[in-house]
């Protein structure tokens, strides 16, 4: 996996490596003309320039490509953060690298937070940046690899922030259809989350901030709500699938309605809000969940 880092930064910055393949190179001439001599009356100054350009040469060689191999991914993006002259090319290479890493067997959980913090600052200003289809295609293949290679699951938090800066930047630059298909990713990876880590709180980390608080804030367009909305009532659905299965319990059931019905309290009506609502009252009754205003007034 190493290699490939060291694979993307030869491609990268060809400019900056070119040193090592000269030196290999020169040593290639250098044998060549010594074998050449061999049975000449020069053969022994030939066999000394051999060892001296052995000697001088070599260990800068091999000292890249130890180097090479063990470059960390923290190593790689911060060499592509330099060297890349746009922001957006830092991010699509970083998502390509990140995917690679968490791909690995025994990942380091703080260098995959570190990494996603980066990009996440990276992405703090997205109405100045220019969304090109390459870096969609890196989120969405990295998206795709937490959820179907069932890989190591970053942090929530800095998950929610990356997603949610890139739900921004989808709506901003105004790729309605793409953010539709995020919407969709979001919610399978939100389901992969529901699985190993606390329900209601990935529900409101991986799905309300970065869906639902998203289009209220940046005033999408009333399609694109709708389109949430419906999200929404899948993403309740599978909950519903959840529970009868056994694999989340009453309580989160009941939580995770109470925060989906706060989330939408504030969206213009429409048909998808109405039929929302619907499906949350039936599962409040369902599972007999006990509004917070009754909690409240028993404590």
């Amino acid at each position: 996996m190493q290699s490939t880092y060291g694979a993307i930064i030869v491609r990268l910055f060809l400019r900056k490596v070119i040193f090592p393949f000269t030196i290999f190179g020169i040593v290639t001439v250098v044998s060549a003309i010594t074998i050449a001599l061999s049975e000449t009356p020069y053969a022994y100054h030939a066999y000394i320039a051999e060892i001296v350009t052995s000697l001088v040469f070599l260990p800068p060689l091999v000292s890249y490509i130890v180097n090479l191999m063990v470059t960390s991914p923290e190593d790689v993006i911060a060499a592509i953060e330099s060297n890349v002259k746009h922001t957006e090319e830092f991010i699509a290479l970083s998502l390509y690298v990140l995917r690679l890493y968490i791909m690995g067997a025994y990942p380091d959980e703080e260098a995959i937070n570190r990494t996603l913090g980066r990009i996440s600052y990276a992405l703090r200003n997205v109405e100045r940046l220019k969304l090109y289809p390459d870096v969609w295609h890196r989120f969405r293949d990295f998206l795709r690899t937490i959820v179907v290679e069932s890989t190591f699951l970053p942090h929530r938090y800095h998950m929610s922030r990356l997603m949610t800066q890139f739900m921004k930047w989808l709506i901003v630059s105004n790729r309605s259809r793409v953010a539709r298909a995020f919407m969709r990713y979001y919610r399978f990876v939100v389901s992969r989350y529901m699985t190993e880590r606390i329900p209601s709180e990935v529900v409101e980390d991986l799905f309300i901030k970065p869906i639902l608080d998203v289009v209220k804030t940046t005033k999408a367009s009333r399609g694109l709500i709708a389109y949430a909305l419906e999200q929404s009532l899948s993403l309740l659905r599978h909950v519903e699938r959840m529970e009868l299965r056994g694999d989340i319990t009453v309580r989160e059931v009941c939580k995770i309605l109470e925060l989906i019905e706060e989330s939408v309290e504030d969206i213009e009506e429409m048909p998808e809000l109405s039929r929302l609502k619907q499906h949350i009252v039936r599962m409040k009754k369902r599972f007999r969940c006990v509004p917070r205003k009754a909690i409240a007034r028993k404590a």
